[in-house]
């Protein structure tokens, strides 16, 4: 089983993994669902499960702040004590002066994360699927702490991938239909393909 190795974290902020995948195509598709969500609820919870040094979540709470900062509560959890150090740094750097009480970064193991029952609205999970083992138990974790109708991205490196620029080797790699599959018999509903990256399946899904 693929595990990434976080001394080898300058891979997840290199310029090749940008053209790759570009974080704004992703963002964009957040900042559309949480908006949606702030039509209708007062607070809007939003976590990023396997956040890295931040290459998704930093510019999503960036543009998140610009919506309603003060009405949007962001998890960053990982397992790496390494990774939470980099982010937190990185989330500083690029975000002086302004107020990040609303970010909380919080340490989590493979099959507990550290929230609440029914606490957040908007899941997203990148990169991480992969490496899972028991990819139904993990599931169920992750409905665990999603609110009824709420939202979970989830992204990968896609198995059908035929020309890998980045990432884990194809074998260890999870297909677009075997994910999909996997989400349905895992009980998750509703579930859409969104075509953002060559490289990633991007599939969002409801509760």
């Amino acid at each position: 089983m693929h595990r990434f190795n976080p001394a080898d974290h300058k891979k997840l902020d290199s310029e090749e993994r940008r053209k790759l995948t570009p974080p704004e195509f992703l963002v964009e598709a957040i900042e559309e669902t949480a908006t949606d969500y702030l039509k209708t609820k007062d607070t809007v919870t939003v976590a990023d499960v396997g956040c890295g040094s931040g290459f998704f979540s930093i510019p999503l709470i960036k543009r998140l702040k610009k919506i309603d900062d003060k009405n949007v509560l962001f998890f960053a959890l990982d397992i790496s004590d390494k990774m939470i150090g980099m982010f937190n740094k990185k989330l500083k750097k690029e975000i002086r002066d302004e107020d990040i009480s609303n970010v909380k970064c919080i340490k989590c193991e493979e099959l507990f994360l550290s929230l609440g029952d029914n606490s957040v609205n908007i899941l997203l999970m990148t990169a991480v699927f992969h490496e899972i083992e028991d990819k139904h138990l993990y599931l169920q974790e992750i409905k665990r702490v999603l609110k009824n109708e709420g939202t979970f991205f989830l992204l990968d490196w896609k198995r059908e991938d035929a020309h890998p620029i980045m990432g884990p080797p194809l074998q260890e790699r999870v297909s677009t239909e075997e994910a999909v599959s996997i989400l349905q018999e895992s009980g998750f509903n509703d579930i859409n393909i969104l075509p953002l990256y060559p490289s990633f399946f991007t599939l969002i899904s409801k509760k």
